[in-house]
């Protein structure tokens, strides 16, 4: 393990001193998602400064292009990738990591391994999954600067609230070789995101659970109310978004400050909370929004 963290620590230290390519001659890829059926697909997200947005990145003036391309390795996959654009890939700038359902049967440290130490991406590189990885680089988000913003943004903002996971690159490295297991925050596509996209349809990708990430597969796969519990279960976050019913009204609020201990055969849960504004909960809200709590939790138990 320190050997592998002493790598690690080595690599940060030397990358981008190595490579002399130039910046214009090499193709930037912003997001990549990596399926696997016997074979490495891929689907990465490219800025082109050949786009009609002139050389600034711009997701909505189309200097992001999109290709795909398959080999019998990652790295033959990823050679591939750079016969379609005729430049260099260049990694280290990699935002966003997508693996698809294939790692569920088939390892995925291989693919981890050469990303880091031969395609030299970040270590703090977001890793999510999908049931169709490539699908997500099909949508054309009409938010943020460039097309993997998006996506990012909905898994941190997921992580602040403390509804789904956050996963990067090293996190799965250093878990594999420890054998200790992550989570995985999981996207989906909807046809609810009118506006978030260039798709007359609305597609766009939204959180839809997580999954275990075991001595390099994707394990059990966990839906949105499962991952909001084993995070507070976990420790890994000691707040989350609460619906709750008070007068026969449907509300939100937040929970903060949320402890999990068990207590015998059973489980005690407490919490303070407050409005998605700030503001205090009445005695009989408080009351009906512990109540959610604990049902959240006894789901995720």
């Amino acid at each position: 393990m320190r050997r592998i963290l002493a790598l690690a620590a080595c690599a940060l230290l030397f990358t981008g001193c190595s490579d002399s390519t130039e910046l214009g001659n090499r193709a930037i890829i912003q997001a990549l998602a990596v399926d696997y059926d016997g074979g490495y697909k891929l689907s990465a997200l490219m800025f082109s400064s050949g786009g009609s947005g002139g050389d600034t990145i711009d997701a909505s003036q189309e200097n992001v292009i999109r290709v795909t391309s398959e080999g019998a390795t990652l790295a033959e996959a990823v050679d591939n990738l750079s016969l379609i654009d005729g430049k260099k890939i260049y990694m280290s700038e990699t935002k966003l990591l997508i693996l698809g359902s294939g790692f569920t049967v088939s390892s995925a440290a291989d693919a981890l391994n050469t990303l880091y130490f031969d395609m030299r991406c970040s270590l703090n590189m977001a890793v999510c999954c999908a049931e169709n990885a490539a699908s997500i680089t099909e949508l054309r988000f009409t938010e943020g600067i460039t097309s993997a913003e998006k996506p990012l943004s909905v898994i941190e903002n997921g992580h602040e609230s403390g509804v789904s996971p956050k996963a990067t690159l090293l996190d799965l490295l250093c878990d594999s070789v420890s054998n200790k297991t992550s989570e995985v925050p999981m996207l989906a596509i909807t046809e609810n995101g009118s506006g978030m996209t260039s798709s007359d349809d609305g597609k766009t990708a939204v959180l839809n659970g997580s999954r275990t990430f075991r001595n390099g597969y994707l394990a059990e796969l966990h839906d949105s109310q499962k991952t909001q519990a084993l995070m507070l279960i976990s420790g890994k976050s000691d707040k989350t978004t609460v619906n709750y019913v008070h007068d026969g009204a449907e509300k939100t609020c937040e929970a903060y400050c949320v402890k999990v201990k068990p207590n015998g055969d059973h489980w005690t849960v407490s919490a303070r909370f407050r409005t998605r504004d700030g503001g205090r909960l009445s005695e009989g809200e408080r009351k009906a929004a512990l109540d959610a709590l604990g049902q959240i939790v006894e789901y995720g138990l």
